[in-house]
């Protein structure tokens, strides 16, 4: 077999009370205590040798120190509607024209008169007030048990075993056996792998090639109307068009990062660390790289097709705006590489790894012995944890065609342990179907394994460990599972699982009323914690509580005083067994004053003192972007104010079905009724009124000012 170090990263490519620090404990019967908070326990940190520089293997390793890009081609993001035809005379001096549109709006990779200098259009395009950004179209590159050749796997399990000479460390590895007892993955599951073409024959990866099912195969048809004739196993935005795989490209880099995520278990050669699942290929890279826009196509054909995770073994190129937008906006958790130069990312950024992204995770590689492989890219606040990378076998294409007999080989490379952690991720998404592309990311980075030799290299300071990602419960800590409906039924344990936690998203003035009950003989709590909060197994962010002693009843009511996410924790501080958690939210029947503060107002409102209004005053604006929000719980809802000479439209909407109401008046009118919705079902329901600066036909057009006096819920 052979062995390849691969320079592979592309080189372009509501209880309100005072909270204490740390709660003392509530119980005096003589059982068993937990402190209320507590620090969760850290794991001990596996101590690793630190090799001798003599007895590391010289890098070979490309340094893609210029930042290249296409000659003649721009991406450029317009404001608003406009197009390159809106640019006129910029238009007409650089001869630009639009090559292809990356996504279904305002970014277009345009090309221009390569006689001109980029840096002149660059320039222009940026000053232009039609235009968000323009940047260059950057050149990419890869960074790069059954069966027979488990036993050199020793990612999956090293037991010491030597490796080119080299003897490993027992244990350090991702626990791949103990992750196969709980899953091997979903074989309704994809991942998208945007690199190099796929090998799509390999009989390692044949049966976890994933196929198009709104696509006829070769009948010249865009079945499912995405753009893209016989996409039928994903798409080669390299070449444009749908052979996944070319033979005289190589895509050997795409094949063996694919053979590490999902390589089949069988009889014959190796396996992937989720076989069961099935890879989407991407292809956008070629022998000599690729562009930031065919990635970003293949990042948005990947979210068209739901795909939730993707690996992106890959980087090296200038920081890219439209890149950055589109994987903020896909849906998705980014596996990216971190880079081969062996440098520190903190200072000098690698790219995409290095996008200030929650959905992005930025992985480094370790060698057999657990050090940080002497190539790897690192930085304690830019990568986000480790994962064996040196010295991996896995699929290639085969040198002649048909014969698969040799076609395996060892790369080295972030881009090798990049694959790993996909394959983790795709275990655990495999068990846990509904998770979001950030509790995948929790999961990985709370579950790995602290090695002394990465304390300061990455974030988390540990490498990948997937037997224990899969036996995480995602409601352990934050951020938790959604709360969805009104109430929650589940258990919970002082010794085994202490903690249940649920993400709610709250509107600024939004009250909400949270009751538990609990098994009998336990004690329970409630908490709530605010959208800073980082974990629950500590008292900062809590905003609510209710921690009654020798009890598992109850309750808090909070209004909360900001848009965002808060987290509800249910506590086992003694004794186990099941609890039910019932959130009602909104304002119950009743008159509230527009003082009240369950009405939220964004972003500027006043307030004026009056004799003739309910309560004494009113509230309102005359502000662009202004709006009053109000949640509530009942059946009906009715919107007092004022009518007068200086006020407009107003926008009433309620479950996001509006109507516009005129408020202006020649004479004064006072408690008006000018906004009732009856014959709602009982739930949480939500108001808005808006600013809409219009004024009614026929008055003067300064008369556009809203207002509220009352809101009555019924």
């Amino acid at each position: 077999m052979r062995k390849k170090i691969s320079a592979l990263v592309v080189s372009m490519g509501l209880l309100f009370a005072s909270i204490p620090a740390l709660a003392a404990p509530n119980q005096s019967d003589g059982g068993k205590v937990n402190f209320k908070k507590a620090t969760e326990k850290v794991n001990p940190v596996i101590q690793i040798d630190k090799q001798s520089q003599t007895s590391k293997k010289a890098a070979t390793f490309k340094n893609e120190a210029a930042k290249k890009h296409k000659p003649g081609e721009v991406i450029v993001k317009f404001k608003n509607t406009y197009s390159t035809e809106s640019l006129g005379v910029l238009q007409t001096k650089f001869g630009l024209k639009t090559n292809k549109n990356l996504n279904k709006t305002d970014t277009k990779l345009l090309s221009f008169n390569a006689k001109i200098p980029i840096e002149e259009v660059l320039k222009s395009l940026n000053e232009s007030p039609l235009v968000e950004y323009a940047e260059p179209n950057y050149l990419v590159k890869p960074d790069t048990v059954s069966d027979p050749m488990f036993v050199q796997l020793w990612g999956m399990k090293n037991t010491g075993q030597p490796i080119f000479g080299v003897p490993g460390k027992a244990g350090i590895d991702i626990g791949a056996e103990s992750a196969w007892a709980v899953t091997k993955g979903s074989t309704s599951l994809i991942i998208g792998v945007i690199d190099t073409g796929v090998d799509i024959n390999h009989p390692d990866l044949k049966a976890q090639i994933w196929k198009n099912p709104g696509e006829v195969a070769g009948d010249g048809i865009d079945n499912d109307k995405n753009g893209y004739i016989d996409d039928v196993n994903g798409w080669d935005f390299y070449n444009v068009d749908n052979s996944v795989y070319d033979y005289a490209d190589g895509d050997e880099h795409g094949t063996h990062v694919a053979g590490t995520i999902a390589g089949t278990a069988n009889t014959i050669g190796v396996i992937g660390v989720a076989p069961n699942v099935k890879v989407m290929p991407l292809k956008f890279l070629g022998p000599d790289g690729g562009y930031t826009s065919d990635a970003i196509l293949a990042v948005n054909y990947a979210k068209a097709k739901g795909v939730k995770i993707t690996n992106n073994s890959w980087g090296g190129g200038g920081f890219s705006q439209a890149l950055y937008d589109a994987i903020k906006g896909s849906n998705s958790l980014f596996l990216a590489a971190a880079g081969n130069d062996g440098t520190n990312n903190d200072s000098s950024p690698h790219y995409p790894s290095n996008f200030d992204l929650s959905n992005i995770l930025s992985v480094a590689a370790i060698e057999n012995t657990g050090n940080l492989a002497s190539f790897s890219n690192y930085g304690v606040t830019s990568v986000d944890i480790a994962a064996p990378g040196q010295d991996i076998l896995s699929t290639v294409p085969a040198f002649t065609p048909g014969d698969y007999s040799s076609a395996y080989d060892y790369f080295s490379g972030t881009s090798m342990a990049t694959p790993m952690v996909t394959g983790a991720a795709a275990l655990f998404l495999s068990k846990n179907p509904s998770a979001a592309p950030l509790t995948i990311k929790d999961a990985i980075l709370k579950n790995a394994t602290p090695l002394s030799s990465l304390n300061g290299a990455v974030l988390s300071g540990s490498m990948l460990r997937a037997d224990k990602v899969v036996n995480f419960q995602p409601d352990n800590d934050i951020p938790g599972l959604p709360f969805t409906g009104t109430s929650v039924t589940n258990t919970v344990s002082a010794t085994s699982d202490l903690d249940d936690v649920f993400s709610l998203n709250l509107l600024k003035g939004e009250k909400i009323t949270v009751t538990l009950t609990g098994a009998a003989g336990s004690d329970f709590d409630l908490y709530l914690y605010n959208s800073s909060a980082t974990t629950v197994k500590s008292s900062a962010g809590i905003v609510a509580y209710s921690e009654k002693a020798a009890t598992s009843s109850e309750t808090f009511t909070y209004i909360a005083p900001a848009d965002g996410t808060y987290y509800l924790d249910v506590y086992a501080y003694k004794g186990s067994g099941s609890y039910t958690a019932t959130v009602k939210a909104g304002a119950t029947a009743g008159t509230y004053e527009n003082t009240a503060k369950e009405i939220g107002y964004l972003p500027t409102w006043g307030t004026s003192s009056n004799t003739n209004v309910s309560g004494g005053s009113f509230a309102f604006t005359n502000t662009a972007g202004a709006k009053a929000q109000f949640v509530f719980n009942g059946t009906g809802v009715t919107v007092t104010g004022l009518k007068y000479a200086t006020q407009g439209i107003v926008k009433v909407t309620v479950d996001g079905v509006s109507s516009l109401v005129n408020l202006n008046s020649a004479t004064t009118l006072y408690k008006q009724q000018y906004y009732t919705k009856t014959g709602l079902t009982t739930g949480r329901h939500v108001l808005t009124i808006e600013w809409t600066g219009k004024a009614p036909v026929g008055v003067k057009k300064t008369a556009t000012a809203v207002n509220v006096d009352t809101i009555i819920v019924k």
